[in-house]
């Protein structure tokens, strides 16, 4: 399969459809190496990723129910589970950070998120270039400063999005995401 193929291709696979196995150390250093060819302005690499492994999972649920009881202390008991499971469904999440240098004489931060963006797409595409299914997801918890805390997150660092990853299991449905049959447009002047 050619490589404009393989991108209109790609989709995302829902969390309760990734199974083990997750990527090896290996596998994982060629997705996050991936991102080294993402555009950067200045090239400050204003990116990093933070495996969370199934070991972690557990530690990161209970993170995210702490998160949202800080916010809503009320919070209904099965509400506050389905938080924990969030971070149980994939065998593996990795945390994509936006690292941001403020004030940066030359890349203002909107482009210092771009490229972090970018970086992260592109270790996606890694990823299902080896075989895996991803999907980015964000939400309350992604843009949370306690989550990002407790991630070990710095000031200038803003958590973008947690892609869930790990093999696609047999029963996943096979439905295409709805493609627009996007014409080429012109400024005009």
């Amino acid at each position: 399969m050619d490589f404009i193929e393989f991108i209109n291709q790609r989709h995302s696979t829902p969390p309760k459809y990734l199974v083990a196995p997750a990527p090896s150390i290996d596998e994982l250093t060629l997705m996050i190496n991936s991102a080294e060819s993402a555009p950067d302005h200045a090239n400050l690499k204003p990116w990093r990723f933070l495996v969370i492994d199934t070991d972690q999972r557990t530690a990161l649920g209970e993170l995210f129910v702490r998160a949202l009881a800080r916010k809503e202390p009320n919070t209904e008991l099965d509400l506050l589970e389905r938080e924990r499971e969030r971070a149980l469904r994939p065998p593996m999440l990795i945390a994509a950070i936006a690292s941001i240098t403020p004030n940066h004489p030359k890349t203002p931060e909107i482009e210092q998120f771009l490229t972090a963006a970018a970086a992260t797409e592109h270790l996606m595409l890694a990823a299902n270039r080896l075989g895996f299914g991803t999907i980015w997801l964000t939400g309350s918890r992604v843009y949370d400063r306690y989550v990002m805390t407790g991630l070990g997150l710095q000031a200038h660092e803003h958590l973008i999005g947690l892609i869930n990853i790990g093999t696609a299991a047999i029963n996943t449905p096979q439905k295409q995401p709805n493609r627009r049959n996007v014409a080429v447009e012109y400024w005009q002047g």
